[in-house]
Formats: structure tokens, C-alpha cells, sequence
């Protein structure tokens, strides 16, 4: 092994261990990561930003913004709106739902797939009577299987792809990835239907049998004045269902709180209790609200949104929210899966998955959501993202950059990046917002890991990994190592993103087939099965952070309903592997 080899090697591991420990921003790891192998000599400096004209990237750009321009269409509500009205049984609606969350993650990035059907879940769950918890877990595994089957559905797909290229001359075409993905999807969605809902039924009266999973309850954090009878401290808790985590008398704060601690009328209180307790506690007079403003205006509406993992407001204090008080929008409160202990609400910081209670002007609010990359899961109409209202030429012009990819009659970057020019040219598409509005992380996190993975390959630690694998496998066993590639991608794609994962294992994957005299199109597209089975945990990927902060569940629960699912999509994607690439 060479100083360059170990000096590389200790580099990703040291990446690998910052991105699982989830504490700082992930694009912040990569360039981090990127910009420490350059003055390692690692990566050559006239290299470094090679990641940002790489096809992989421009594709991904492209396939967000067309997110943005489907989003604004409103085509899904409309989809949504039909399974409604059609009073479908609850496994049908389940099953309907995770089939078209994969579908559209197949065409679009799965973080935006899932963005556009959680606001049709919730609607679903409102007129069905379902548990939301029975469908946000299984929409959020569904949209990640939807990627595995064409090569923009996912950037692991593009990576490998871009790897296949460099190594023959030319990348998987479109649709190469469909026969093995349809199959993985559909074992997926099938053990899903038939799992999830021993484990979160979609109706209470299902749940006879059922693993008890302590029923669905909404947790707030909120502030709240005390009114003119005072409860005691433990029976004000009781009746929250929760705790006080600070209280203020004028200018004072209470220190410290116990049992014993009196309340009087008129003390503020930051309190984390069940969403229908503080209800009935308002509304029994025990408590009422803090107002941060004189008057509510009479058509305020009240819109619950959802903070993105590309959000802006992405670590901020809610009292930094500038332009909340400048709209004239109150924070009611936040839905958090986080402890905390700050003395107000404004001193909460955010995190992905949050969901803010917001109260204010109904084009304020739209302004906030926009302006801020939130995700209003508010049905109220007028809470919803402003778009344009003709869904049919948006969805023709989106279909034409996609077929035309398909058929092999232009690149991928080139045919979508036309769609979104027509999309541009049409008015469909504000490009200034929706540049504002993009998902950078993932971009940056491309531009910055992509140069790494070209290190990994000339450096030698590629075909050094590679030659420790196949001294383990028999030549020409495509099978085998095809099998153990997927499970290092399944084992990896927990603790740092999918795309990562494909950029460090690729490499790997073309010097493994060159060692053992097979092609390499079976073990790259082993590495890219595996980086999209992330069921275990809510923290490997973005859809499952989103899911875990807007369903409550608890982090178990992803075990619980994941390891079937791992099992069913990972002998699939084997058979898939063996019937159609070997």
C-alpha cells in the first residue's frame, strides 16, 4: 500500500464516520472532504471542481428543476384528488400510492417525489380515516425502490453509469435499469402492502394482533400563558401529557422548575406536550395562547409545513426568521422528533423534518413556504404553492425530454436540460425561483465526492480493494461478487448518501470485474441496487428523515418495517442481477 493509497483511505473513512455521526451539513462534509485531499495532493488542484461539468451533475440539476415545474403544474393533487373520490379499499390506496411514488421517483429525484405525494398522503389519511403513520414510512421506501429503474432516477444510477463510460466507452443506456428495477420494485411495494400494516395498521380497528405501537400522537412545542386558575406543576404536566421546559414571569424566568414550583395567571410557559391535549387545555381555559401580535386578522389561516432537507432555514433559530414577522406571520409552534431545552420558542434551531404551526395571511404564508424550500402539508387550498394552473402542457413537455432520453436520441443531460429550456421559454418554469429553490446540497455533495472517486481510481486503491476481493472469489463468478458488492453498498448507504456510496464503490466494482475476467455492467449495477436499500434507519436517507419527523414514528419502527423489505428487494434485485445481466 502507498502513503497516497493509506492517505486515501483514511480520508473516506474519516468522511464516512462525519457523515454517519449527522452533525454538521452534509454538502459542508464534502467539501470539507475534497478540499483536504487537495492539500493532500490526493486530488490535483486543476481537478478539483471537474465534478461541476460532469453529465452526472448537470442531470441532476436539471431533473430538480423539472421537480419545480411539476410541482407548480398540480397534476398529482389531481391524482390524488381521483383516489379519493374513487373510495378505494385501504390496501388498494396504500398500494396505489407507493406504486406512484415510484413511478414518478423513476423520472424525477426521490426527495422530490416524496415532496410532491406527502400533501396527497395527508389528504388521503383526512378523507380515508387512515393512520398517516401506515402511509408516509411505506411512500418513503417506495420512492427510493422507484429510482432503481431508469439512469436519471437516482444519482447513484448516473454515477455508475458515468463509471460503465469511462471504463468502455459508453454508460448504460435509459432503460437499462428497468427489467432489474421493475422487479425490486414491485417485491418491494408488495412486501410493504403486506407488512406495514401488521406493524402500523391503517385503522385503529385493525390493530387486533397487531404489535402494539403506542398509537399516533402528535407532539407540540409551543408557548402558552397560564389563565386566571392556576394549575399545579404536576398536574399541569399530567394533563399535557408532556412537560414545562421553561417558564417566564415578566422578564424573569423561573429556575429551577419541580413539582413544587407555583404557577400564576398570566406566566408564559414553554411547554412540549401532545398536539390534542394542549388543544383541550386551550380550550377549556386552563390555557390560551400566546400572541406575539395585538390582533389576528380575520382571514389568517392556519398552514402546518414541513422543514425540507434543502431548506434554508436548515439549522436557524426561529427567532431568526426575519421575514416571518415581516409577512406578519406568527410561529404557533414546531413538531419536532428533537429534545430540547432552550429557554423560548425563538431559540429552537431547526432541523429536517420539523414541521412549523404557522398562522398569518394566506399569500404570506405561500411567500414564507416558496421563498424557504418548506413543504406546506396544509390541505388548505390557499396555503399551496402558486404554480401554473395548466398541468397538460407542463406534463407534455416534461414526457418529450424523457422520451426522447429513452429512445437513445440524445443524452440524458441533453434531452431534459431542452425540456427545462421549453419548460423556461413556455413560462412554466420561473428559472430565478426555482434556482433559488434548488436542492444544493445533493448537487454539491456530487461536485464535491465525484473528483474523490476519480482519485480512488487513479491512486491505485480501486484495483488494491479490488485484487483483496477477487483473491476471495472465484474468476469469471459474476454472481458472487456481484452479491458482495451489494451488500458492501447495502451496508454503506446507512451511514452516508447514495450517491457517495456509488462514487466510492464504482471504482471498486470495474477493477473487481477486471480482476475476475467479467464484465462490469452486473457489479456496477449491484453497487447501484444496493445504494438505493436504505430501510433500516431514518437517518441513510433524506426520505426517510422527512418520513421519521412527519409521521412520529420512532427510530425502531424503521427496523421493524424495514427488514422485510431489505430481504424481499435484495433477493429480487439478485434475481434481477442473474436473470437479465449474467
Amino acid at each position: 500500500m502507498t502513503l497516497d493509497q493509506a492517505l486515501l483511505l483514511a480520508l473516506l473513512g474519516g468522511l464516512l464516520a462525519v457523515f454517519a455521526l449527522d452533525r454538521w451539513r452534509i454538502e459542508t462534509v464534502a467539501i470539507a472532504g475534497l478540499s483536504l485531499a487537495c492539500l493532500l495532493g490526493l486530488v490535483p488542484l486543476r481537478d478539483a471542481l471537474s465534478g461541476i461539468v460532469h453529465p452526472a451533475v448537470l442531470t441532476v440539476g436539471e431533473v430538480l428543476l423539472i421537480v419545480q415545474a411539476l410541482h407548480g403544474s398540480h397534476a398529482v393533487e389531481r391524482i390524488g384528488r381521483w383516489m379519493t373520490a374513487r373510495r378505494l379499499p385501504d390496501w388498494q390506496i396504500l398500494s396505489l400510492l407507493c406504486l406512484l411514488g415510484a413511478v414518478l421517483s423513476s423520472v424525477i429525484n426521490n426527495i422530490g417525489a416524496l415532496a410532491l405525494l406527502v400533501p396527497v398522503a395527508f389528504a388521503l389519511s383526512r378523507s380515508a380515516g387512515l393512520d398517516p403513520r401506515g402511509l408516509l414510512m411505506p411512500l418513503a421506501f417506495a420512492t427510493l425502490l422507484g429510482g432503481l429503474c431508469t439512469v436519471v432516477g437516482t444519482p447513484a444510477n448516473l454515477i455508475v453509469s458515468s463509471a460503465l463510460a469511462g471504463a468502455r466507452g459508453t454508460g448504460f443506456a435509459f432503460l437499462d435499469f428497468l427489467p432489474t428495477g421493475v422487479l425490486v420494485v414491485l417485491a418491494g411495494i408488495a412486501a410493504l402492502v403486506l407488512w406495514s400494516r401488521r406493524i402500523f395498521p391503517l385503522r385503529a380497528a385493525d390493530a387486533a394482533g397487531a404489535p402494539s405501537t403506542g398509537g399516533p400522537r402528535e407532539r407540540l412545542i409551543c408557548e402558552a400563558v397560564v389563565a386566571d386558575t392556576p394549575p399545579t406543576m404536576s398536574d399541569l404536566e399530567e394533563r399535557l401529557a408532556g412537560r414545562v421546559i421553561s417558564a417566564w414571569r415578566g422578564e424573569k424566568q423561573l429556575f429551577p422548575l419541580t413539582d413544587r414550583t407555583i404557577l400564576q395567571p398570566g406566566d408564559r410557559l414553554l411547554v412540549d406536550g401532545g398536539a390534542e391535549e394542549l388543544a383541550r387545555l386551550f380550550a377549556g381555559g386552563l390555557l390560551r395562547e400566546h400572541e406575539t401580535r395585538e390582533a389576528a386578522a380575520a382571514d389568517n389561516i392556519r398552514v402546518r409545513a414541513a422543514v425540507m432537507p434543502h431548506s434554508s432555514l436548515l439549522g436557524s433559530r426561529l427567532g431568526s426568521i426575519g421575514d416571518a414577522e415581516e409577512l406578519s406571520i406568527d410561529i404557533r409552534g414546531l413538531t419536532t422528533r428533537a429534545d430540547h431545552h432552550d429557554s423560548t420558542l425563538a431559540d429552537i434551531r431547526l432541523t429536517a423534518g420539523d414541521i412549523l404551526h404557522l398562522s398569518g395571511p394566506a399569500e404570506a404564508i405561500r411567500t414564507l413556504v416558496e421563498d424557504h424550500g418548506l413543504l406546506a402539508i396544509s390541505q388548505d387550498p390557499a396555503a399551496a404553492p402558486s404554480g401554473h394552473p395548466a398541468s397538460a402542457p407542463t406534463l407534455a413537455i416534461i414526457l418529450a425530454g424523457i422520451g426522447v432520453a429513452a429512445l437513445g436520441l440524445l443524452p440524458p443531460e441533453i434531452a431534459l436540460g431542452a425540456a427545462v429550456a421549453a419548460l423556461v421559454v413556455t413560462g412554466r418554469l420561473d428559472l430565478r425561483a426555482a434556482l433559488r429553490d434548488l436542492n444544493w446540497p445533493i448537487v454539491l455533495v456530487l461536485v464535491a465526492t465525484l473528483p474523490l472517486g476519480t482519485a480512488i481510481e487513479t491512486t491505485g486503491t480501486a484495483g488494491m480493494l479490488a485484487g483483496g476481493i477477487a483473491s476471495l472469489l472465484t474468476p469469471g463468478d459474476t454472481m458472487t461478487a456481484a452479491a458482495v458488492l451489494l451488500g458492501a453498498a447495502l451496508v454503506m448507504t446507512p451511514l452516508v448518501n447514495n450517491a457517495t456510496t456509488a462514487v466510492v464503490l464504482a471504482p471498486i466494482a470495474i477493477e473487481t470485474a477486471g480482476a475476475l475476467g467479467v464484465e462490469p455492467t452486473a457489479l456496477l449495477m449491484a453497487v447501484a441496487i444496493g445504494a438505493s436499500l436504505d430501510f433500516l434507519t431514518p437517518i441513510g436517507h433524506h426520505n426517510n428523515t422527512l418520513a421519521y419527523g412527519l409521521g412520529g414514528y420512532r427510530f425502531i419502527d424503521f427496523l421493524r418495517v424495514g427488514w422485510p423489505v431489505t430481504l424481499a428487494t435484495v433477493g429480487a434485485g439478485l434475481a434481477g442481477l442473474a436473470l437479465f445481466w449474467t
